[in-house]
């Protein structure tokens, strides 16, 4: 038993020191991958740069990539690619010339440009100046851009050179030309102070830009497939300290010029073959399997068998740290992309064990500022001591039995003093903090569930409040060991159960309740609820199971649900705002709220931890891969201590950080536009421009584009499938729209008009990006609908108009023409020859015998008659006589031709005419005219009347013409010629109405649809 216990007094230390380590393990979130599931050209790269558009160029043995985060685009030897290079097997260093945009790179040993705008390839030659096999390319301090050549296979044996080459008016000059020594291997390397290394087979020399040797080295010798050569890869960090990796041994060691002498640093038996410096001055080592981080410290962390869990690969060829500090691994099976930045949280009572571990609970601070949790998962209470030892406080009852903390106790607290904690465990546990000896009060034990969750809270006068429903709530005081049911008349009907969390308000005697099916409740401690939100109330909550509370210091409430997100409720309780996933919250699962200042608040979900700016309204995310844990935190679990460090417990350990300095984050990059494709219905072609190279100053849209669709990039690589995007086009749209991880935007038939397309994006922390990106676009109006096709429209419409009227007026004025052309014709010539004829016959009627002369009187009537008919008819066709007058004048002359002679008086009744100048159409002339006439010829023929009455009498919009004579009444009127039909024919004619009145005497009124 002695020997058990003593090996426990081992075990538990030992487990802790592990538990301690690994709060300064490297965490495996912090590295992401890119294979060629993600679309990579080839697995085997050779090398990276960066462009200053943010853009990535990868290296490989088929070809070259540009990687914007999110797409490929592939150069290759393929002569069916429109991006075609000459030779695409890239073995070497790659370098971007920011003076012309251009990318040089090196493939099958010859020099290539690639000018990044035009993507169009030059490549050098002997025509250049090069001496042979190109091996490799740098840029000097100086910006220069120098080459290392090899005349090898140019030359005769044992007379060839090695040549170090600078760019000098499009030429590459000899600066430094040295023999050939065994093999081709070569290092350049440039230090602080703008020197340039170069390593051979044959040793190390040191040269100035100009070309000038200062010094020669020899750093290791040992043997290569029988030959002794001197090639030592080097490396120079900011600082000038001069780093060297020798063959011959493996490891790292540091030289002194000044003295000559080297020391070892890292004395292991593997081949460094790269070295990079990172923002914070740590330096990254790589062998051919092997990758190693230096800290300023100088203390080495071995980053292999992180990469080893994530990929498979055999050799690492290159090293490259990027804009944004991302470190990226080139290897013959894809690239890895490590996070350099310092971790931003420390992991307490982390488990090795990756994914669910060590689940924590109810954390809270001891007199001793010791740092206690409850492991769910062991059932133990874990500490950390202000010196940083951790172990675990065993808990035994009075009697000495052991006693463990079950799946109830997710709550603890402790008295003012920080002596004693309390959790819920078939009662009230009261723990001893330095004994671990253990009360319990068990006439608790039904206040609250078994397998809980039970709330738990110590008000600021020292008492217990818990209870899992309102009929159960119990203040209890462990210093009198007093307790009181808060609500004592309390009934089923309006009992509340399932209550999660208590929280104190600042209003004296107040308690804020979060319940799971009924909202957030203010009670006092008398049993008087004071206020209620949940789903049904007005304003409402979106959830109603409440898992955490925060009274803020204006008296507003922010309340943590389950699946609502974040709430906040005004201080009047008239407003609550929501706050979910499409805010940029990282989940909508709360469970932990702590404030920071006024300002801000630190918040915990089952997906990540967020910091809240209330006056933004902006969420800053952190993950795993930004030093949690775990990505998922409990309920229940979150603390400050008097230091100020924030704690929040999840499913592997607590997170333990300074607000402080973990708001000192990097803003991602600019976003980048990258290009423009559509489909033209004119053309029925899809277009695409590329703008990843070239500034666009505008956007122009024809009128057939079916769509056009944007495509962007964030160029922050870590991560990337979580930057985040929202849209808005000012000219169209009124608010941001939320475009979650979708980096492009298609719009279709967009109307004519001017727009701006700004978008802004955030990084997988939330992080806002430097700046907007802001697209100007027009879309061009289709010509039917532009200003001067219009104007020429109406000006054809009215021309043709003006054309219509000036042909009818023609017409109309040959019409008139002609009419007087015929009435003139009808008048000379027929006229004369019926008055002749009338004439001539009345002469004969003189010398004719009895018989004849009644027939030759009846021929010089008709004649006469005919002449009269004739005089009517031109008078009615005769256009220089239209108007209203002209017709008056004819109805009198009518009516003296016909009415005197038969001793019938008549009166013409016009003074109401309005328009006695109108000219009337001839058609309506001639056919009241003839109305008129008609009934004239009636009343001759069959009225005894003695006065004939004629009125034209104007009203609204009509005119009434009338003729009525004085005679008695007949049975019925008989007419002759036209006759009373032909006359409403007449009438209807001019859509008109015609009236025959036959009560005292013959009238007839005719209605015309205007005024005479």
């Amino acid at each position: 038993m002695k020997f058990i216990k003593r090996l426990r007094a081992f075990v538990l230390p030992l487990t802790f020191l592990l538990l301690s380590l690994g709060i300064y393990a490297q965490n495996p979130s912090q590295i992401d991958v890119l294979t060629t599931e993600d679309g990579l050209l080839f697995r085997d790269v050779s090398t990276i740069v960066q462009d200053d558009k943010g853009l990535m160029w990868i290296g490989t043995n088929l070809g070259l990539n540009r990687y914007d985060g999110h797409n490929f685009k592939a150069y290759t030897s393929n002569p069916k690619n429109p991006f075609f290079i000459e030779e695409d097997f890239i073995k070497s260093n790659m370098l971007y010339n920011k003076p012309d945009h251009s990318l040089w790179f090196l493939a099958n040993d010859e020099l290539f440009k690639l000018e990044l705008q035009t993507d169009s390839i030059f490549s050098f030659d002997k025509s250049h100046n090069l001496k042979g096999m190109v091996l490799d390319i740098f840029k000097a301090p100086d910006d220069s851009i120098w080459v290392v050549t090899d005349d090898y296979w140019n030359v005769e044996k044992g007379t060839a050179k090695q040549y170090l080459q600078k760019l000098v008016d499009g030429r590459f000059k000899v600066m430094v030309a040295l023999n050939r020594y065994k093999r081709g291997f070569i290092k350049i390397a440039t230090d602080a102070n703008g020197f340039i290394w170069w390593t051979t087979t044959s040793g190390t020399y040191k040269f100035t830009v100009d070309g000038d040797l200062l010094e020669s080295y020899i750093l290791d010798t040992y043997d290569w497939n029988g030959d002794t050569i001197h090639y030592t890869p080097l490396f120079f960090n900011s600082s000038n300290t001069f780093y060297y990796f020798p063959s011959s041994e493996g490891g790292i060691n540091i030289y002194d010029t000044a003295t000559k002498t080297s020391k070892r640093i890292f004395d292991k038996n593997d081949i460094i073959r790269y070295a990079i410096e990172d923002q914070d001055q740590n330096i990254w080592f790589a062998g051919y399997k092997t990758l190693y981080r230096m800290d300023t410290d100088g203390n080495f962390s071995d980053y292999t068998a992180l990469l080893k869990s994530k990929l498979d690969y055999s050799t690492i060829n290159n090293l490259f740290i990027d804009h944004n500090s991302l470190l990226w691994v080139a290897t013959d099976n894809g690239l890895f992309k490590i996070r350099t930045q310092k971790q931003l949280f420390s992991n307490l009572f982390k488990s090795e064990k990756e994914g669910w571990g060590n689940a924590m609970r109810g954390i809270f601070e001891d007199a001793d500022g010791r740092i206690f949790s409850l492991c769910e998962s062991k059932h133990q209470l874990w500490y950390k001591s202000k010196t940083g030892q951790i172990d675990s406080l065993p808990l035994k009852t009075k009697s000495g039995k052991p006693l463990s903390l079950m799946y109830d106790a997710s709550f603890l607290v402790t008295n003012n003093k920080k002596t004693h904690a309390y959790a819920i465990g078939k009662g009230i546990c009261e723990i001893d903090l330095q004994t671990g000896r253990t009360k319990i009060y068990d006439q608790f034990s039904h206040n609250n569930k078994i397998y809980g969750p039970n709330a738990l809270l110590k008000l600021k006068d020292g008492r217990l409040l818990f209870g899992y429903t309102l009929d159960l709530l119990t203040l209890f005081n462990p210093e009198t060991l007093e307790s009181q049911l808060i609500f004592k008349n309390i009934t089923e009907q309006t009992n509340i159960a399932d209550l999660q969390f208590f929280e104190e308000s600042k209003d004296a005697n107040s308690v804020w309740v979060g319940t799971k099916n009924d909202g957030v409740l203010k009670i006092d401690l008398n049993g008087n609820i004071l206020k209620a939100f949940n789903t049904n109330t007005t304003p409402k909550l979106d959830k109603h199971h409440i898992l955490c509370i925060k009274e803020d210091t204006d008296g507003s409430l922010w309340l943590g649900t389950y699946g609502g997100g974040l709430s906040h409720i005004s201080a009047d309780g008239k407003t609550i705002l929501n706050y979910t996933k499409t805010d940029g919250l990282p989940n909508d699962n709360v469970v932990g709220i702590l404030q920071d200042g006024n300002n801000k608040l630190w918040i915990s979900t089952y997906n990540g931890l967020t910091l809240f700016n209330k006056p933004t309204k902006e969420f800053q995310n952190f993950y795993t891969e930004d030093g949690l844990s775990h990505n998922e935190f409990n309920y229940a679990s979150f603390f400050k201590d008097n230091q100020g460090l924030f704690y929040f417990g999840g499913m592997n350990g607590i997170n333990v950080f300074n607000a402080e300095a973990l708001q000192e984050s990097v803003r991602p990059p600019d976003l980048q536009l990258l290009k423009i494709s559509g489909y033209n219905s004119k053309t029925k072609k899809s277009f695409t421009t590329d703008y990843a190279q070239k500034e666009l100053k505008s956007f122009t849209a024809s009128p057939y584009d079916q769509y056009f669709e944007i495509s962007w990039t964030m160029p922050s690589y870590f991560q990337n499938q979580k930057n985040t995007y929202s849209t808005k086009l000012e000219g169209f749209d009124d608010r941001w729209f939320y475009q979650g991880n979708a980096s492009s935007i298609r719009y279709n038939l967009l109307p004519a008009g001017d727009y701006q397309l700004k978008i802004k994006g955030k990084d997988s922390r939330g992080n806002e990006s430097a700046s907007i990106l802001s697209i100007p676009i027009t879309v061009k109006q289709i010509f039917y609908k532009k200003w001067w096709f219009i104007a020429l429209v109406l000006l054809l419409i009215i021309g043709m108009m003006y054309a219509i009227f000036r042909y009818r007026l023609q017409q109309a004025l040959a019409m008139e023409r002609l009419r007087t052309k015929i009435s003139r014709d009808l008048h000379d010539d027929v006229g004369s020859l019926l008055s002749g004829l009338a004439m001539q016959t009345e002469l004969m009627e003189m010398d004719a015998s009895k018989a004849d002369k009644s027939k030759l009187q009846k021929i010089a009537g008709i004649s006469r008659k005919a002449i009269s008919q004739m005089r009517d008819l031109v008078w009615s066709i005769d256009s220089r006589r239209e108007t209203t007058n002209d017709l008056i004048e004819r109805m009198q002359e009518l009516a003296e031709e016909l009415l005197l002679p038969k001793g019938i008086s008549f009166t013409i009744e016009s003074t109401s005419v309005k328009y006695p100048n109108r000219k009337l159409r001839a058609q309506v002339k001639q056919n009241i005219f003839l109305i008129y006439k008609e009934a004239i010829t009636n009343i001759l023929r069959h009225s005894d009347a003695t006065h004939v009455t004629i009125t034209i009498t104007n009203h609204y919009k009509i005119c009434e013409f009338s003729i009525k004579d004085n005679g008695s009444k007949k049975a019925c009127y008989k007419s002759t010629g036209l006759g009373l039909s032909n006359m409403q024919l007449r009438a209807k004619d001019i859509k008109s109405d015609l009236i025959f009145k036959t009560d005292n005497g013959f009238g007839v009124i005719l209605n015309l649809p205007f005024n005479l």
